[in-house]
């Protein structure tokens, strides 16, 4: 994709005004619709090999489906432009599924630099609800970090929420695209059981881990 391997610094300011700008694109209203089955997405890396998972969990939190892909990777890793690398093999799997109401990213939305981090990308791509959640934040601060559940704040606005996971370390919630702060933050609780990262995450975390060791 790049001659060099790796954007040089005027391809990366041409990315960044396109994060700008499609971030204008992003929906923070929740749909009208109910949010019955949540599917999450994950992707794991051998050298410059993608391997994800994408999986739909339904309100029971039972596994529904589950489906793979693998590609070969033409961005590199670059902070903040993750989801040039990540959106392709992400939406390989989640294109496989048959069916979901919302999707969780492992990855931000809103609490990007540039208010577009993989959620929003993801979400604007597939024209569908989604929810980033990540384990460690890009950019802005937690209004009372010593609070189970706090928002962040990031030059005076509001662009998450951090809450104490069941095991106790931190998860940065931010809205992906359609869907409100809020909701994403009670599907996210809703769906959370003792371990950090809520169950669509960690199964399709472990998926996409298994999809990589066996191939």
């Amino acid at each position: 994709m790049f001659a060099s391997g790796r954007p040089s610094g005027e391809e990366l300011q041409l990315l960044e005004e396109e994060q700008l700008a499609r971030a204008l694109e992003v929906s923070y209203e929740d749909p009208e619709a109910g949010l019955e089955l949540v599917a999450g997405v994950d992707v794991a890396y051998r050298d410059n090999v993608a391997y994800s998972a994408a999986v739909v969990l339904d309100e029971e939190l039972e596994l529904v489906e589950t489906a793979g892909a693998q590609c070969v990777v033409d961005f590199p890793y670059v902070p903040g432009f993750l989801s040039y690398r990540e959106l392709k093999p992400a939406r390989m799997a989640v294109d496989k599924l048959t069916g979901y109401d919302v999707l969780m990213v492992n990855g931000h939305g809103l609490a990007h630099p540039r208010g577009f981090g993989l959620a929003s990308h993801l979400g604007l791509a597939l024209g569908k609800p989604t929810i980033g959640v990540a384990r460690r934040l890009l950019v802005g601060t937690p209004v009372d970090p010593a609070a189970d559940e706090t928002r962040v704040l990031y030059n005076g606005r509001v662009i998450g929420a951090r809450l104490r996971s069941p095991s106790g370390g931190p998860v940065y919630v931010s809205v992906g695209h359609m869907i409100s702060l809020d909701t994403a933050v009670d599907i996210v609780c809703e769906y959370t059981l003792e371990g950090r990262l809520p169950e669509p995450l960690r199964v399709a975390h472990d998926a996409a881990r298994i999809l990589m060791e066996e191939s």
